[in-house]
Order: structure tokens, then sequence, then C-alpha cells
């Protein structure tokens, strides 16, 4: 794949990111949401195609960065582990769930 294969937004997003290379120069992704004149959400959306397309893209609390060393890359990889299983949990916890869990919560106390 080449950077012309991409439509221009996802081009624009890994132009911006390129000068953001190393965990250290991480850009917040409402900054470059920003910057690109783009909602949040549709930066996360480019964001996880461009995933798809092989693009090595890391996110930390500090924001998105291209990793340039297995440290980087894994520091990356940490976070969204750590994101899939909290979205995990809570389709567990409310799939789980009785749908009157919230009347026996307060049953106790009514008593």
């Amino acid at each position: 794949m080449k950077i012309t294969d991409l439509q221009k937004l996802d081009q624009n997003i890994i132009k911006f990111l390129a000068e953001h290379r190393g965990i250290d120069r991480a850009v917040k992704g409402r900054n470059l949401a920003q910057n690109l004149n783009i909602d949040f959400r549709t930066l996360q959306g480019r964001i996880e195609y461009l995933h798809k397309q092989g693009c090595a893209i890391g996110s930390i609390d500090n924001g998105y960065f291209i990793p340039t060393n297995e440290d980087e890359r894994r520091a990356g990889i940490i976070k969204k582990q750590r994101t899939g299983i909290a979205i995990n949990n809570a389709v567990n916890g409310s799939t789980l769930a009785e749908l009157d869990w919230i009347d026996k919560l307060f049953e106790e106390v009514d008593h």
C-alpha cells in the first residue's frame, strides 16, 4: 500500500502523525481532530480503519503516535487490550444481569 492508495483524510492523518514518531511525541486525539477539522469520533473511526490496513498507530493516555520500537508498540497494544477488557466486562455485566437488578438492590433498603 502507498499513501496515495488512501483517501485524502487518511493521508492527512498519516502525514500529521509522521511528525509524531515516538511515544514521547504523542498528540492528543482532540488536538489531532481539530487540526484536521474533523470530530473526534471520525478520527477514531479512521484510525481504526488504518489499523486494519496495517498501520501501526499507537495510542496511550497522552494521545496518538507512531511507534519507533517494540516497547512503544507494546505500550500502545497494552492500552488497547485494557480498553478491550473493560468493554468485555461491561458487555458481560449487562448480559448476565437480571433485568430487575435495580429493584432488588433497593429492596433491602425499603424493608
